[in-house]
Formats: structure tokens, C-alpha cells, sequence
């Protein structure tokens, strides 16, 4: 049976957050509190896209017994250029959209008879990430959000509002090239943090079967294997730069690290804080800004981008 609106509490909305491997739908209340949430593979490629995010919501109301009558709104985040006002992506390389943009946000609404605002994916975490840590708590929080996943990009919220930047790709640091003699990244430039420390880059570095290359690779230098300890440093080096250019642009009072290799936990930000510190041990200034105290550590397996997008689909089609 599927519960009518009249039952299902004032007001919810879906957020669907579409990633390089899988997409996480989230049936999200008034509160940002999430009330059913699934996961799917994601299909790559415009039409791909498409399929996956109409598969998404079906799935999620199935899932919760809800009818799409019961929902004010669908939010969705998506990797790449997001035109928030035209509903429309570009330019998303980890799933195989190119330069002509596809309106997505259109294609939701005329399937489901909703709202639907599109966002990008970290920047829509950011939001999430936001909620979690200040405007549930009562106060807008100024954040900077650093994404580890199959991809490295950054949001940063600014007084509750995200940044979004003259041509929309504000915080993709990711393809910001830290060393002239790295690899080929996949935006055509060299020696991109994104080659050299997502967790793509992980996967090629240190391929494992059957388990997280990133967990793999914690637990070979845990052991002390040689090798691992030549990935890993290239990895934590790759993430303190990130995490340094992020402190040094926009000086927030958080950052916040998540995504699918942030599974490492504290294992995680220690390393980078380490690094950070061994780095800044001859600059008074760097010092001075304690950026390894700023640094936060979020479980992955937190809907962050399904929360977030459902905030900024509020923010633009119908505040509450």
C-alpha cells in the first residue's frame, strides 16, 4: 500500500545524489532528516544519466511505499558544470557527459509532475555537510567540503549559501596540477590532485581485488610494506595540498573531508594533519592558522548529497 500525503507528514522531498559508480536516493523531511534512502548503479553517458535518475526516485518511493503525490520536490546533484537556473550539466567526465548540455532538471519534472533543481554533486554535499554541522544546529556554518571519492572537487559555503563561481566550476581543485612530472589526468592536463590522489588514482596505484583499494592500501602500510608507503605519501601529499589551498583561498572556519575513500576515518585525517604540520613546521604564517584543528572527518554513509540537494531545490523552488 502506498501512503497518501495526508500521511506521510507537512512536507518531504527526494534528493538523489549521482556519483561515478553509484547513485543514493533519499526520501528527506522538512527537518533534513532522511525517512528512506537506496543505492543503485549508476549508468553512464547522457542517456544513462537520464535512466538513472528517473530509476533513482522510482526505486526510493517503491522502497518507502510513498506515491509522488506525497513529494513537494525532487533535488538532485550531479558531477560536472551545473547551470542551477537552466536545470542543465556539462562537462561531467566521471559519468560521460561532454560539452552539450543536458537538461536534466526538466526531464525529472515532466516525468514526475514535480520541481525538480539540479545541482552539482559535492557543492549539493557541501549544503548537506552545512546542515549537519551549523544550520541544524542553529547557525549557518562557513565551510569548505573536500570530496575524496572517484573524483576530487571541493564546496565551499559561505553564510549558508554555497559558492558556485563566474562559469560554475568554483572548488573543482581536483584539476589543480601539484606535479609537472605526474600522470595524465583525465581533464588532459598533468599532475593533477585528482591523479594523483582520488580514489581512481588509489584504484590504479594499488588495485585489489574484491575489497576498497583505499582500505587495501591503509592496511599495507600499516603493515609496513615499502610500496604502499610510496603511494600512500603521494596520496596524503596530494590531499594536505587540497586541503591547504582550500584554508588559503577561502580561510573557513571548517573543512570537511568525505567521500568514498573518507571510509578511512581518523586513519585519514591524521595522515593529512601530519602532513600538514610536517609541511608548515618552517612557516611561522602557516602555523599561525592552526589548519589542522579546522580539519573534520565525515562518514561516507552519510546521505550528505541527497540532504543537500533537497536544500538547495528548497532554497530555489519553494522555501519552508
Amino acid at each position: 500500500m502506498r501512503l497518501s500525503p495526508s500521511l506521510t507528514g507537512d512536507w518531504l522531498a527526494i534528493g538523489v545524489d549521482i556519483g561515478g559508480t553509484s547513485t543514493k536516493a533519499a526520501i528527506v523531511d522538512g527537518d533534513g532528516e532522511i525517512v528512506h534512502s537506496i543505492s543503485l548503479p549508476t549508468e553512464v553517458g547522457a542517456v544513462g544519466v537520464v535512466d538513472t535518475a528517473f530509476r533513482a526516485v522510482e526505486a526510493v518511493l517503491d522502497a518507502a511505499a510513498i506515491d509522488i503525490d506525497a513529494i513537494h520536490l525532487i533535488g538532485v546533484g550531479v558531477p560536472g558544470a551545473v547551470d542551477p537556473l537552466a536545470g542543465t550539466v556539462r562537462h561531467a567526465v566521471n559519468v560521460g557527459i561532454g560539452a552539450e548540455p543536458l537538461a536534466l532538471a526538466s526531464l525529472l519534472s515532466e516525468r514526475f509532475g514535480r520541481p525538480a533543481h539540479l545541482e552539482n554533486d559535492v557543492k549539493a554535499a557541501a549544503l548537506g555537510a552545512e546542515h549537519l554541522l551549523g544550520s541544524s544546529q542553529g547557525a549557518p556554518a562557513d565551510l569548505a567540503y573536500l570530496s575524496i571519492g572517484t573524483g576530487i572537487a571541493a564546496g565551499v559555503v559561505e553564510n549558508g549559501r554555497v559558492r558556485r563561481g563566474t562559469s560554475l566550476v568554483a572548488g573543482e581543485i581536483g584539476h589543480i596540477p601539484i606535479d609537472p612530472a605526474g600522470p595524465i589526468c583525465a581533464c588532459g592536463q598533468t599532475g593533477c590532485i585528482e591523479a594523483i590522489a582520488s580514489g581512481a588514482a588509489i584504484d590504479r596505484a594499488w588495485p585489489t581485488m574484491g575489497s576498497s583499494s583505499s582500505r587495501a592500501l591503509a592496511d599495507a602500510v600499516a603493515a609496513g610494506d615499502p610500496r604502499a608507503m610510496v603511494v600512500w605519501n603521494a596520496v596524503i601529499g596530494g590531499l594536505g595540498r587540497a586541503v591547504l589551498l582550500l584554508a588559503l583561498t577561502f580561510d573557513p572556519e571548517v573543512i570537511v573531508l568525505s567521500g568514498g575513500v573518507a571510509e578511512l576515518g581518523e586513519v585519514l585525517r591524521e595522515a593529512i594533519v601530519s602532513r600538514l604540520s610536517a609541511d608548515q613546521q618552517h612557516s611561522e604564517f602557516l602555523m599561525s592558522l592552526a589548519i589542522g584543528e579546522r580539519v573534520r572527518i565525515l562518514d561516507p554513509s552519510i546521505l550528505l548529497g541527497p540532504i543537500g540537494a533537497v536544500r538547495a531545490a528548497q532554497a530555489a523552488i519553494s522555501p519552508v
